[in-house]
């Protein structure tokens, strides 16, 4: 229902100058797609490490990068902006476990998707260390993935 009203929205602003409408709430890591009336001359991201977005034609493919609030311009084939839409970015998983510790050196927190096991999720917030760990083996699974590397990756961190 959200995707028809900001679709009328955006051929609404499209068709005559910028409006003002509710903001795109999506998920972070995933995606959703607006079909706009033309393809549009350019799009601008206010901050891209909170949301991205594709061009495909008349199609806008919008990314939810990491939590947060961002906007996007859309400007016509003739430069003029046509909307500028606020765009909400969260992470709602009904999953979701996180694990606090403390200890001598502070306090530390860990993030698992618990779907029927717990299995560790890189989330912004967690321990830094231990999203080192995170990071490098998801680096290397996509690289094996990829055929980019054939060098052994380190076991994935066992389920809790």
């Amino acid at each position: 229902m959200r995707l028809v009203f900001l679709s009328a929205a955006f051929g609404l602003a499209l068709a005559g100058g910028a409006l003002a409408s509710d903001p795109l709430v999506i998920e972070a890591d995933q995606s959703t797609m607006l079909s706009l009336p033309s393809t549009p001359g350019a799009v601008v991201i206010g901050n891209p490490t909170i949301a991205d977005a594709t061009v495909q034609g008349d199609k806008l493919l919008v990314h939810g990068r990491a939590f947060g609030t961002t906007n996007i311009i859309i400007l016509d084939q003739d430069g003029k902006q046509s909307m500028n839409v606020e765009v909400s970015v969260r992470h709602e998983v009904q999953n979701l476990v996180a694990v606090f510790k403390a200890d001598a050196s502070g306090a530390s927190r860990r993030t698992y998707s618990c779907a029927p096991l717990c299995q560790s999720e890189l989330q912004i917030g967690d321990d830094v260390v231990y999203n080192g760990v995170l990071v490098e083996q998801i680096k290397n699974k996509i690289k094996l993935a990829t055929g980019q590397e054939d060098s052994k990756s380190e076991a994935p961190p066992a389920p809790q």
